[in-house]
């Protein structure tokens, strides 16, 4: 009988042990030291958790369209794998907005809490603040391994928790080059000039964003997130460890990839470089495989974050979209091309000669990928001639408010000396002269908008730029870029000076400025 009370005793105890080892929840210091509200987060085996971060994409709305970004940069001295080239962005998901898809990407580097948690589901070992590093010392094929083992266990336990393509659930992986690299310069929440830099924004300096150096590294991985995140609220992009990339390592040909395909990419750098070397262009080769251990290679200085994402066609309506979109593509493309398409086609009539039809077809499909190209180039103009007219917009409303408000000043101060008189009148007509100047290349850039090929959706390209200025806060410029469609929806008889001075003239402080910015100042 005590032996039966014995064996009972131990069930009593062993079960609820296991219970409560999966369903306790990590400390909110092992998942987010640094929570923000618009964060999402995924579920771990043993009650703990991965945060990210989303990363709205422009877009002109359907399944084939795509945003072209520029990576690298314009320092020759390594061109060889760093110099510029065009890249092509989409994300997965849909925020149900016009004008912009997302995709998810890691807050942190994958931290070795969260690794443990998965490649040792059956333990459930207890987070602790030495697990809080950045996980290194594994190889790429174990950081796929790690991504391969999440996304099953999160498809067994927790698939709505999963966001979806259409009727498909995402899954996590490694992210690209692309989708890192547009992540780490602060995608659509910069501006396109910051973009286009080596890092983005840093107000006070390098070394308040990137964990590096001897300094503050000390020679090893530190905890993560303990520098000031990129402007999507991502943290350690830069320093800490390398993050592996989930494409391989190809060369650079001046602008494109060469075809031989390497190693893996390694981006970002690691806690061994000086903070003045690091720049988001950076980009490492590292072997698969380590030549001294014939094992794959495993550094120190490497690890990874995640990324979210989902099948490209999420359901038979996208695929049938896709079909479609391909088609009108196509036919944009060879509207384009049109005349020479026909001669082309007339001479694969009058030859037999299978060697020449062959050539033929492949100089018509090179006409149809040129024409593609210069369609996208048209869009790209078109949204930059968008955000050129809208920043002069804002220009000329600050300009005529400025001559207002002077020449109140002027008409209602009597005490005023005439040299304090002749200063003001002297600044309202400098204020005169640039607001001219700025409703001639207002109004310029308009016709130049208006005088676009017909091929290129107009109204798209207005959706995305709005998209993009309400994703920065800067509302002001969404609205002065939406009354710049009202202006050409009107007969171009409207389009004159008195007519964008009245205009403005009717448009509020509340409307012209960033109310953000209005109520920091206030603040302040």
């Amino acid at each position: 009988m005590k032996q039966i009370v014995l064996i009972i005793g131990l069930g009593i105890g062993f079960f609820p042990t296991i219970s409560k080892a999966i369903n306790a929840s990590w400390p909110s210091k092992f998942i987010d030291i640094h929570p923000m509200k618009d964060d999402f987060a995924l579920p771990l085996p043993c009650g703990g958790k991965m945060v990210f971060r989303k990363v709205e994409v422009p877009t002109e709305g359907g399944v084939l369209d795509d945003l072209p970004i520029q990576i690298g940069q314009s320092e020759t001295q390594q061109g060889y794998s760093d110099y510029i080239r065009q890249a092509q962005l989409a994300a997965p998901f849909s925020s149900g907005v016009n004008g912009s898809n997302f995709y998810y990407i890691g807050k942190y580097d994958v931290t070795r809490n969260q690794y443990d948690a998965i490649l040792d589901q059956d333990s459930c070992k207890q987070p602790d603040q030495s697990g809080q590093k950045a996980v290194n010392n594994i190889s790429w094929f174990e950081a796929e391994n790690f991504a391969e083992k999440w996304s099953v266990w999160l498809l067994q336990h927790a698939k709505n928790s999963l966001p979806k393509r259409g009727n498909k659930y995402g899954y996590i992986r490694l992210p690209t080059e692309a989708e890192w690299y547009y992540a780490a310069q602060g995608g659509n929440k910069v501006s396109e000039t910051d973009f286009l830099a080596p890092t983005w924004p840093m107000p006070e300096g390098i070394e308040e964003y990137v964990m590096t150096g001897s300094e503050l590294a000390n020679g090893q991985v530190q905890t993560v997130g303990s520098m000031k995140p990129n402007p999507l609220g991502l943290y350690d992009m830069l320093g800490e460890v390398g993050q592996m990339m989930q494409d391989y390592y190809h060369l650079n040909r001046v602008g494109r990839q060469h075809g031989l395909t390497g190693g893996i990419i390694v981006k970002g750098g690691n806690y061994t470089f000086n903070p003045s070397d690091l720049n988001t262009a950076l980009r490492e080769e590292i072997p698969l495989y380590d030549q001294n251990t014939n094992q794959p290679t495993h550094l120190a200085t490497m690890g990874f974050r995640v990324v979210i994402s989902a099948p490209t066609l999420g359901s038979l309506q996208e695929t049938n979209q896709a079909s479609s979109e391909f088609d009108q593509l196509l036919q944009k493309s060879q509207k384009v091309t049109a005349n020479t398409h026909q001669l082309i086609d007339k001479l694969k009539k009058q030859t037999t000669e299978a060697s020449l039809k062959a050539g033929l077809e492949q100089i018509s499909t090179q006409l149809d990928q040129d024409a593609r190209a210069r369609n996208d180039f048209l869009a790209a103009t078109m949204r930059a001639q968008i955000e050129a007219a809208s920043a002069l917009a804002l220009n000329i409303w600050e300009n005529q408010h400025t001559i207002l408000i002077l020449e109140k000043e002027l008409s209602l101060l009597n005490m005023l000396s005439q040299k304090q008189k002749n200063d003001i009148k002297s600044n309202i007509i400098n204020h005169k002269q640039i607001l001219n100047n700025s409703i001639d290349g207002y109004l310029e850039t308009i016709r130049k908008i208006a005088d676009s090929s017909s091929i290129i959706d107009r109204k798209k390209q207005f959706t995305m730029i709005e998209t993009a200025y309400k994703a920065r806060k800067l509302n002001n410029l969404a609205f002065f870029a939406n009354r710049i469609q009202v202006l050409l929806s009107l007969p171009k008889s409207k389009w004159t000076n008195v007519y964008v001075l009245q205009d403005m003239k009717n448009i509020q402080s509340n409307q012209a400025r960033d109310s953000v910015n209005i109520n920091n100042k206030n603040n302040n």
